[in-house]
C-alpha cells in the first residue's frame, strides 16, 4: 500500500512538471468578465462637467450607505436631478470660482469644494417637526434633500409667463441657503473666524430655536430662528441669507416706502427709496407697525431693534471680512455674480 502511495505521488509530481513546461498561446482579449455599468445622459453629464474639471462626485441614484437609515426618503426623479446639477455648476461653482479668482486664490473651488455630492428627491423630516434640507460630513460630504421640489412654483390661472418665472427664480435663490449654509461650514472648520464673533450675541443662543419666530429671531440680533441654535450655525446663517438675498443686487430697485429720519427712525413720510435687495432687508430690519388713538398706522423703531440691529451688522461685518481676508472672496461682489448667473436663466 505504501508502494502505491509513493508511485502516485511520483506520477503527480511528473504531470506537474509537464504541466508546467507546456505553453498556451495567449488571447488577445481578456477572459475576465464584466459588466460595464450603464451612463445615462445625465451621467456623462455630470462627468464631463464636474467630474472631470472639478474631481466632484455626483450620487443621485439610491444607495443606502449614503444616507442614514433611520430616516425616510426617496431618490430624485431623473429631470430634477438634472436640474439641479445644471444650477449647481452656473449658480453655484462658477460664481464662487470666479470671485476667488478675481481675489488671488484660483484654487479655492477645486480644492475646498466638498467631492461627493448625495441628492434626495423628498425633505427629510425630523421628531420635532422640523425638516432637514441639508447636511454636511468632514468637508468631503454634502447631502442636499428635497430635490424633487427644486425650482418648483404653484402657479395660478392668473399667473403671468413673467411672474412664474420670477417665482420660479425666487425659489431657486432659497434652494441653494442650504449650499451656501454647508459651504460656510467648511470654510469655518478650515480656518476659524474670530473669537469676537461669538461674544456678540452670548447668551442669547438657544437648543429651542424651532419656537422662535422670525420677528422674535431679528429683535435678538439674528437672521433666522435657526441661527440661534449656536455661534457656528449663526455665522453660516449670515453667509447663506446674504447669498439668497442676493437678488437685484447687481441693479437695485425703488422701493416706496417709509423714509427715516437722520438718526435712522422711521417717520411718518413715505417716498422712495433705491436699495438692492439686502440693503431693502436691512433698511427695514425690526420695524414693528403700531397705530396711534386715532387708527393712523405708522412704524416704530425701537431701543431693542437698534440694539438688535447693532449685534446683527457687528456680526455681518466680521463675517464678510474674514472671507475677504481668508479666502478672497467678497460676499458683496458674490452677490451680484450669482444675481447675474439666475438672471440669466431661461425658465
Amino acid at each position: 500500500m505504501k508502494r502505491i502511495y509513493i508511485l502516485l505521488l511520483l506520477s503527480s509530481v511528473l504531470f506537474a512538471f509537464s504541466s508546467c513546461e507546456k505553453e498556451d498561446d495567449l488571447r488577445d482579449e481578456s477572459v475576465v468578465a464584466y459588466d460595464k455599468p450603464f451612463q445615462n445622459e445625465l451621467d456623462l453629464w455630470i462627468y464631463e462637467n464636474l467630474t472631470k474639471p472639478y474631481n466632484v462626485e455626483v450620487k443621485y441614484k439610491w444607495d443606502d450607505g449614503e444616507v442614514m437609515n433611520d430616516i425616510h426618503v426617496t431618490p430624485p426623479k431623473m429631470e430634477k436631478a438634472k436640474d439641479f446639477v445644471e444650477a449647481y455648476l452656473n449658480l453655484w461653482i462658477k460664481p464662487y470660482e470666479e470671485e476667488a479668482i478675481a481675489g488671488g486664490n484660483p484654487e479655492f473651488m477645486k480644492k475646498y469644494m466638498p467631492k461627493l455630492l448625495v441628492l434626495v428627491g423628498t425633505p427629510s423630516y425630523n421628531g420635532d417637526g422640523t425638516m432637514t434640507m441639508g447636511l454636511a460630513e468632514g468637508g468631503r460630504k454634502v447631502t442636499i434633500f428635497d430635490i424633487d421640489n427644486f425650482a418648483e412654483v404653484k402657479a395660478s390661472s392668473w399667473d403671468t409667463p413673467e411672474s412664474i418665472a420670477l417665482s420660479k427664480r425666487n425659489k431657486i435663490y432659497t434652494s441653494f441657503h442650504t449650499l451656501h449654509h454647508e459651504f460656510a461650514h467648511i470654510m469655518h472648520q478650515t480656518k476659524f473666524y474670530p473669537d469676537e464673533f461669538k461674544e456678540i450675541s452670548k447668551g442669547d443662543y438657544t437648543g429651542n430655536w424651532m419656537d422662535v419666530n422670525l420677528n422674535a429671531a431679528n429683535l435678538k440680533g439674528f437672521i433666522t430662528p435657526y441661527s440661534m441654535l449656536n455661534e457656528d450655525e449663526d455665522f453660516v446663517e449670515i453667509v447663506a441669507g446674504m447669498l439668497d438675498l442676493s437678488k437685484y443686487s447687481n441693479e437695485p430697485h425703488d422701493y416706496y416706502t417709509t423714509l427715516k429720519d437722520e438718526d435712522g427712525n422711521p417717520t411718518t413720510e413715505s417716498g422712495t427709496v433705491t436699495l438692492s435687495e439686502w440693503d431693502g432687508f436691512l433698511y427695514a430690519w425690526c420695524w414693528t407697525y403700531e397705530y396711534d388713538e386715532n387708527w393712523n398706522g405708522y412704524y416704530v423703531y425701537s431701543d431693542e431693534a437698534k440694539e438688535a440691529f447693532r449685534k446683527f451688522t457687528a456680526k455681518v461685518d466680521i463675517v464678510t471680512t474674514y472671507y475677504k481676508e481668508k479666502w478672497g472672496v467678497d460676499l458683496y461682489s458674490l452677490q451680484k455674480r450669482i444675481d447675474s448667473a439666475v438672471l440669466a436663466l431661461e425658465l
